[in-house]
């Protein structure tokens, strides 16, 4: 009997768990640590800051969905590895502390914004690094757009999470300009490089560019934060920009607190370094996978942070978890790119693919973004189940008051 125990449930753990769950042998446990009693797919987390994400079909309980699919949520957040004992320190949403003995340990648990220790950011900020703080956002957006009069919003970091957000801002005060009371909001979009998207080919940051002036979002490039403060941003050159509520969404590094966990090695951004096996360098019975983990390629590349990246680490990873338990050695990790997909708005989207030759748009591609989740909630719940969830979405669009 073997017991994995796999931290977070985001959409790597989730695809993990429940893969290993369907398929290993009834004498072997699969327990999944998650500090949340539901799972949110993170790519949409500024839907829920804007307040226009479907709670009741595009979410799923852990502790029911473990009970259907082989493996046991165990509600819960990691603070340390005993890594000679093989046991796992953990503190519980009701102030206890418990640990957890494994077998084999996964550490699947994301990474957050980096700040860049940016003076007063993590006090008067908002970030989009979990469901909760996402709920948070919205509670604080829906006060303001109730308080009426002009208000305005900074966004920093114009990748796909801050773009993301501007465009679904811009879509939901533009929804509610004929209501007299609701508050318009200006939209600043400050991006310390040359352009929106930086990371993706420059085709594709023209188009997003484009559709962002369209929804009237206001994009300042080249403009760095230089502090933060309760009424707004001041930028390096000594600008000020006012603001009623401010975002940050620039720069990835994995959760301070990993670091040197269990003394496991780490690189400059508490990434957990692994094998292309995905088994960590200093201990091969606990993995990583996701963007917590730098994972090294042939060619000496790593895996860039992607969604995508990290649902088929976890498709891989399940496969070479079930060898390993029957003696089978463990494969490495190949990790070959599909491409990028970014939804501005509820009907626009733009994607690259083949190594940034094709880039396309339009609401053909929002589609495409939606068929993305889809395959998430595929792996996870299996293709009925799927199915059941596109009806019924459909259905409740049609026959839903406006």
């Amino acid at each position: 009997m073997s017991r994995v125990v796999i931290v977070g449930g985001g959409a790597a753990g989730l695809e993990l768990a429940s893969l290993l769950g369907r398929s290993v042998n009834s004498q072997d446990e699969i327990i999944l640590v998650e500090g949340e009693t539901h799972h949110y797919w993170k790519p949409r987390f500024h839907e829920i800051a804007a307040g226009t994400f479907d709670h009741d079909l595009d979410t799923l309980c852990y502790f029911s969905h473990g009970a259907k699919n082989g493996y046991r949520h165990y509600q819960a957040r990691m603070t340390d590895i005993q890594r000679e004992e093989r046991k796992l320190l953990v503190y519980k949403p009701n102030g206890e502390t418990d640990t957890l003995s494994y077998d084999y340990l996964v550490i699947a648990i994301g990474a957050i914004s980096n700040d860049f220790a940016t003076k007063g950011a993590s006090e008067h900020c908002l970030f989009l690094d979990t469901p909760e703080q996402a709920r948070d956002s919205w509670q604080q957006i829906s006060s303001l757009l109730r308080s009426g009069d002009q208000r305005s919003v900074n966004i920093v970091g114009a990748g796909a999470t801050g773009l993301e957000l501007a465009a679904e801002l811009a879509k939901v005060s533009g929804n509610l300009s004929q209501n007299p009371h609701a508050a318009k909001l200006t939209i600043n979009l400050i991006e310390a490089s040359d352009r929106v998207l930086p990371n993706s080919p420059i085709k594709m940051s023209e188009q997003a560019h484009r559709k962002l002036d369209q929804y009237q979002v206001n994009i300042m490039l080249n403009t760095r934060i230089a502090s933060v403060d309760q009424q707004g941003m001041t930028t390096s050159d000594g600008q000020t920009l006012n603001a009623d509520i401010q975002f940050w969404a620039a720069g990835v590094k994995a959760p301070n607190w990993l670091n040197n966990i269990g003394g496991l090695e780490n690189n400059k951004a508490n990434q957990l370094m692994v094998q292309q096996t995905l088994a960590t360098t200093l201990d091969p019975s606990i993995f990583s996978l996701g963007d917590c983990a730098a994972i090294p390629q042939a060619n000496g590349d790593f895996v860039p942070p992607k969604a995508q990246a990290a649902n088929r680490a976890a498709v891989h990873l399940a496969k070479s978890l079930i060898g390993l338990m029957q003696g089978k050695e463990l494969t490495p990790f190949v990790y070959k790119d599909g491409g990028m997909v970014v939804a501005i708005g509820h009907n626009f989207a733009i994607s690259t693919m083949m190594n940034g030759k094709l880039i396309l748009k339009g609401r053909l591609v929002r589609r495409l973004y939606d068929t993305i989740f889809r395959l998430h909630q595929k792996t996870v719940s299996g293709l009925f189940t799927m199915s059941r969830l596109i009806i019924a979405k459909r259905l409740k669009c049609i026959f839903q008051p406006g």
